[in-house]
């Protein structure tokens, strides 16, 4: 009985629901830690894609302008700087000629063919063309650069005329 009534002296404990600081701390490290993950992927998620489409229609538009004025130069037997750009002239047998002009409002580099009559854009993104001023080889070299967004190229195509 005497062990009965030492537990009946003392008093009832009262249980506490809580956490601790330490606790606290911990969570609020753990929260922000996932949160900083969580931002740094969706900022990911957004400008990765942003910036892998501006660059693939930089290389687009360089890889579609070289391809054109290849295709005009190697047909050509001659080239006639002006304008703001230059003529390929296909020579007096096809008298065809082949017009290239920057067009700085509207970013982009234009081939009229004189045989149709029809200007299509060849490069869209582009923000800077040097072609040369005087002919003195059989070959011209021209430099277009094209930007879009934040991503921005160059490139030089040497393009050899046709030798008759």
């Amino acid at each position: 009985m005497k062990h009965a009534g030492r537990d009946a002296r003392r008093a009832p404990r009262i249980s506490e629901h809580g956490f601790t600081l330490i606790e606290l701390l911990a969570v609020i490290a753990i929260i922000s830690m996932v949160t900083g993950l969580l931002v740094t992927i969706l900022y990911q998620f957004l400008t990765i894609p942003r910036w892998g489409n501006a660059q693939l229609a930089v290389d687009s538009d360089l890889r579609n302008a070289g391809l054109w004025l290849v295709r005009d130069g190697n047909e050509s037997a001659s080239f006639i700087p002006g304008g703001t750009c230059g003529i390929f002239y296909t020579g007096p047998t096809r008298n065809i000629s082949y017009t290239y002009s920057y067009l700085p409002a509207e970013n982009a580099l234009s081939r009229q063919d004189s045989d149709t009559g029809q200007t299509i854009s060849v490069a869209r993104h582009v923000s800077g063309v040097q072609c040369p001023s005087v002919m003195t080889t059989d070959t011209v070299a021209i430099t277009l650069v094209s930007s879009s967004g934040d991503v921005s190229a160059s490139q030089t195509f040497t393009v050899a005329l046709r030798v008759d």
